[in-house]
């Protein structure tokens, strides 16, 4: 009887002890904001599940960016504290701006005359200082032709007394 007790005792300090669940992130949107002619803005949306029995705080969203499948536009960290409750959905806005790498990729991509996907490839960091887990998120979409060609025509130098759309 007594290894029972025992053996109850431990199976249920285990389960109190148990490691938290991973929430469930869900890419609902990536919108282009900006396009410009030092680098390209995005706001991602996310939905994030919590479904564990306590509340988990975000940290920081790091994002790679690549466009037309070759074309990367770096790493980008992006502080996001915020709370996800327990046991609820939460809506995740995150700004993510990068800068061009080589202006003359945008100018090629302008001219291909054809939208342009872009991939984003990323993680949401949740916890605290001592225990924190990397949840990944994955989210395509396009850049239209006419940001591109405005981008282009914005890098260009200024020349006096023409005006360009």
């Amino acid at each position: 009887m007594r290894t029972v007790f025992y053996s109850l005792i431990a199976v249920l300090a285990l389960a109190g002890c148990a490691k938290p669940d991973p929430p469930k992130l869900t890419p609902e949107r990536a919108k282009v904001t900006s396009v410009t002619a030092t680098g390209i803005g995005f706001e991602l949306e996310l939905d994030a599940y919590n479904p564990n029995a306590v509340t988990l705080s975000t940290r920081k969203v790091d994002a790679k960016v690549t466009l037309d499948g070759k074309y990367d536009m770096g790493k980008v960290t992006v502080a996001t504290p915020l709370e996800l409750p327990a046991k609820k959905h939460t809506k995740l806005t995150v700004p993510v701006s990068t800068k061009w790498s080589d202006l003359s990729s945008v100018a090629a991509l302008a001219a291909s005359n054809r939208t342009v996907p872009y991939r984003v490839d990323g993680t949401v960091q949740l916890g605290g200082d001592t225990l924190n887990v990397d949840v990944p998120f994955h989210m395509d979409g396009t850049v239209t032709h006419e940001q591109l060609v405005q981008a282009t025509l914005n890098s260009l130098p200024k020349i006096p007394g023409l005006n360009l759309p």
